[in-house]
């Protein structure tokens, strides 16, 4: 299992095959899942990893990565950059998913800062950025202080529903939005999301 980056507390590294089952702690769980349509499947949590991480690291050189606690050498979830779809086409957008027993310490914002970081300097991204629904308030907060802004846009799932989604984005040569500290930045998202008529948690 090759490392690809390290932090103070987590190593990510690649996945195989065997790490998806403890994975499906997280895919296989309604409340985990709950800003997806639905809990998935132990086939479809394979499907998952065969295209987000399996298949990305063959033809992208990235892909989905093991967070893998130093301390206890757990793996705690996932965390990577891959293609997603936005307003300008195909870009590299991190994710990522913690088991729920892991959450509420930091890991996400961790492990999403070195792939932001990651993605820029070494991969050489021009821009990078994280899709996030309205009212996943936890991910709103993170990726608000991963990035220097977002914008809205309006876009339609695969059951063809039209959904609002918030698009943060980092760029290599750009700047902090306005000097904002990311306190300031959490709670400016937090007004915003409320515009959407939605509520979230910690």
């Amino acid at each position: 299992m090759r490392e690809v980056l390290t932090t103070d507390r987590l190593v990510l590294r690649e996945l195989t095959r065997n790490d998806v089952p403890v994975l499906h702690r997280i895919f296989g769980d309604p409340v985990s899942m709950r800003y997806y349509p639905r809990a998935k499947t132990l086939e479809e949590t394979f499907d998952w990893f065969d295209k987000l991480a399996f298949q990305s690291y063959a033809e992208n050189g990235f892909g989905l990565w093991g967070m893998v606690e130093k301390a206890s050498g757990e793996l705690i979830g996932d965390c990577g950059i891959t293609l997603q779809k936005t307003p300008s086409g195909m870009e590299p957008e991190i994710g990522y998913h913690l088991r729920r027993e892991w959450l509420g310490r930091g890991y996400a914002f961790e492990a999403a800062s070195a792939c932001r970081d990651f993605g820029l300097y070494k991969l050489g991204f021009g821009r990078i950025v994280s899709i996030v629904s309205p009212d996943n308030i936890p991910s709103l907060r993170a990726a608000a202080r991963v990035h220097q802004r977002w914008e809205t846009y309006r876009t339609v799932t695969a059951a063809g529903a039209e959904v609002d989604r918030f698009l943060f984005i980092s760029e290599r040569d750009g700047s902090d939005v306005g000097g904002l500290d990311p306190a300031t930045r959490v709670a400016m998202i937090e007004v915003e999301a409320r515009r959407f008529g939605k509520t979230g948690r910690c």
